[in-house]
Formats: structure tokens, C-alpha cells, sequence
């Protein structure tokens, strides 16, 4: 059972997207329904879902803030709208369909269909990188990345730095390497904070070894090993000093 969260400010879009989905697409179970952002993160919050089926213009807010208050580990987006421009960002936000009001049931069916294809994929990827994450070569700890033909292992001593940029990440290796995964950065954090990187910044996790000076400012920034500099937030400094001070 796919477990869903409906978030639109029309009360009959709401309810008539409800019935579709009881109706027609028996996998999906609508757990809560809410009309702005505020309401909407809540409920992702309390009930977790799979799939969030979120309208873009919310009585005068954006479907979009609440896109970027999710958990790195939130629900599938489907958006749910009578809007055709906001298509290309949405699927930028990594959102599996967007929707066109009045809403076509064929087209929800194949909607639900990607998210559990989504849904499949990550479980599958997520159980391969907890094997792989322990994983040594000689010593040396590996991470696997995933890509379109398979997994690219990466030794963390070649790993510099990474870059986060919405649903992507790019990782900069030594030798001016740059690889690129279509994941946020978030799900890379808690396996690489324990092995010596520091999450300087919203978009940015640093190897500490890597490290060749820091700059004091209202953040201030670091050079890296290959001459980057990367930005330390004014939120993350006083735990990143404090870290500093350890090495």
C-alpha cells in the first residue's frame, strides 16, 4: 500500500483527488489532507507518506516552500495543479508526475505507477549502499555511487568534496574528477560524517583532510586540496570551529 498526503487549498480539489484515488487506484491510501504549506509539512512529519500530491499556487503561497522544508528522506511529489509553467521546476524538485487539473485517471494511474517504480529503486539502491558502505579495498573504505550502467566505487581518500544542487550531487575527486549522482546531498551525509567530512554548508559536505586553509568571515570559507573554495554557513560555524579544534 502506497500511503499518501493531499496538500491544496480548494477544499472540493482536495476531496474530488481523494475520491479518484479511492475509487481507482486501490494501492494508494490517503492518510491527511491539509490546505497550505504550514499544515502540509506537519503531516509529513506526524505520518510519513510515500507520495505527497501537492498543489503549486496555495492560496497566495507556493506549493514549492514547502518542497524545500522537506526531510531528505520525504515522500515523492506529485504535483497537482492548473498550471502548465511550473512544470519544469517541479521536475527539478526530483517530483515523480505533474498533474494538470481536472485530473485525467489514466494519467494518475501511470503517476502512481512511477512513484512505486521511485519508491523500488531507492529501497533497492539505499540496501546496496548500507552492503557496500563498511566495504574495504585493501584497506581502504569505499562508497558505491549510483549511476545510469551501475555503481562507481569511490575511494574517500580521492573524495575532496561534494556539492549539492537540489536533486543532484557532485562529487569533486582528485585528479580534477567530477562525478555526478541524481541524489540530494542529504543522503549522503550521515554516511560520510562518520569518516572524516564535515557538512560546512546546506550544499556542501568537505573531507577534513582535504582541508588547506580556512578564511574567517560571518562564515567564512575553506580552500580545498585543489584550490575550490567552499562556503561555511553562518549557522554551521560554531559547530565547524569547535570541530576544527579536534583535528
Amino acid at each position: 500500500m502506497i500511503k499518501a498526503v493531499i496538500v491544496d487549498d480548494e477544499t472540493a480539489s482536495r476531496q474530488a483527488l481523494e475520491a479518484l484515488l479511492h475509487e481507482f487506484v486501490a494501492e494508494v491510501e490517503v492518510l491527511g489532507m491539509a490546505g497550505t504549506p504550514a499544515e502540509g509539512l506537519d503531516l509529513v512529519r506526524n505520518l510519513k507518506p510515500d507520495v505527497l500530491f501537492l498543489d503549486v499556487e496555495l492560496d497566495g503561497q507556493s506549493g514549492f516552500d514547502l518542497v524545500e522544508q522537506l526531510p531528505d528522506d520525504g515522500p515523492e511529489l506529485v504535483f497537482t495543479t492548473g498550471y502548465e509553467q511550473y512544470a519544469s521546476r517541479a521536475f527539478r524538485s526530483d517530483a515523480a508526475d505533474y498533474l494538470l487539473k481536472p485530473i485525467d485517471i489514466t494519467q494518475l494511474r501511470d503517476a502512481v505507477r512511477k512513484v512505486a517504480e521511485k519508491r523500488k529503486i531507492a529501497s533497492a539502491e539505499k540496501r546496496y549502499e548500507v552492503l557496500v558502505r563498511n566495504w574495504r579495498s585493501q584497506g581502504e573504505e569505499q562508497i558505491a555511487l549510483s549511476s545510469s550502467e551501475g555503481f562507481i566505487f569511490v575511494k574517500l581518500r580521492d573524495l575532496i568534496y561534494c556539492k549539492g544542487d537540489g536533486a543532484y550531487t557532485y562529487f569533486f575527486m582528485k585528479g580534477d574528477e567530477k562525478l555526478t549522482v541524481s541524489k540530494n546531498i542529504g543522503e549522503f551525509e550521515s554516511l560520510l560524517l562518520e569518516r572524516g567530512f564535515f557538512r560546512v554548508h546546506k550544499s556542501y559536505l568537505i573531507n577534513l583532510n582535504e582541508m588547506r586553509r580556512y578564511v574567517r568571515g560571518e562564515g567564512g570559507y575553506v580552500v580545498m586540496s585543489n584550490g575550490h573554495t567552499v562556503d561555511v554557513s553562518k549557522r554551521r560555524k560554531e559547530a565547524f570551529m569547535a570541530t576544527l579544534t579536534k583535528l
